[in-house]
């Protein structure tokens, strides 16, 4: 399984991870480095290593992948507002206890 096979199979796992790395909610935005850096730590956490360029085209085809799915909605060429329900808080500002 390739780095980005890893991601693109399991978007909701991705975006598990990335919440415990980033304070993402629904309806909230995520810029691209944000996006780039949980991805990066993301990969390393599960034994990948990649180049920088490697990396940025990940990012890319990730960011694609979610827009295409809806979970992501661009803002800006550099912004997305998160649509993914899971993350919804009850009180806003504030992560949904489990």
């Amino acid at each position: 399984m390739t780095a980005i096979e890893l991601v693109i199979s399991d978007q909701g796992e991705f975006l598990k991870f990335f919440r415990s790395k980033f304070p993402i909610f629904h309806l909230s935005n995520v810029f691209y480095l944000d996006i780039k850096y949980a991805l990066k730590y993301y990969l390393l956490a599960n034994h990948f290593k990649v180049s920088e360029a490697e990396l940025e085209s990940i990012t890319e085809t990730l960011i694609n992948r979610m827009v295409s799915d809806g979970v992501f909605k661009e803002v800006t060429s550099e912004t997305w507002t998160v649509n993914y329900p899971e993350f919804r808080t009850k009180t806003p500002g504030k992560p949904a206890q489990n």
